[in-house]
């Protein structure tokens, strides 16, 4: 995503998808009904595997730029025109994700809204709120491997104990 799509009004953003239909005499293919703040829901032609009504996507309306810096037109796709593109992460610009799936936003992601220079959680929390998750996982792993270090060692010190023990009552 280029940092001057604001220029022209419409930089990628968050859609709501509203209905989706099968497109006749293609299998994968499906027109989209997306919300985007705008006045009227935009029609989208896609293929990706991912959409289904209620979900918000990252959407790139005629006009918009991708990273790569192709251009959004509307044009025709299956015998429909398609009035935008459903964006997937490499278009977006996020690490991580495959390549033809649509990007998911968060249900709290406003409709219209610009979408995330990063990939948001899709769990509810924030990154904040993952990153103090992960910290607290990995502090309980090293106290668990330090409770099982410990009684290895009271293992063998008891184990050694008793060898000592059968030593002495040899001698």
């Amino acid at each position: 995503m280029s940092d001057d799509d604001d220029d022209d009004g419409a930089p990628l953003c968050c859609g709501e998808i509203l209905a989706r239909v099968a497109i006749d005499g293609h299998d994968a293919l499906r027109l989209l009904t997306i919300d985007c703040g705008g006045d009227a829901p935009l029609k989208i032609a896609t293929n990706a595997p991912n959409v289904d009504v209620g979900k918000k996507i990252v959407v790139a309306r005629a006009g918009a730029t991708l990273r790569d810096g192709t251009r959004v037109t509307a044009r025709r796709v299956g015998g429909v025109v398609s009035e935008g593109v459903v964006c997937d992460s490499t278009m977006v610009g996020w690490s991580g994700g495959g390549a033809g799936t649509a990007a998911l936003l968060p249900r709290d992601h406003a409709v219209g809204a610009r979408a995330p220079k990063t990939r948001p959680r899709l769990d509810g929390k924030t990154t904040d709120e993952g990153a103090r998750d992960a910290a607290a996982r990995e502090t309980q792993k090293a106290r668990e491997r330090e409770e099982k270090k410990a009684a290895l060692a009271a293992k063998r010190a008891a184990r050694d104990a008793k060898k000592a023990a059968k030593k002495d009552g040899e001698s």
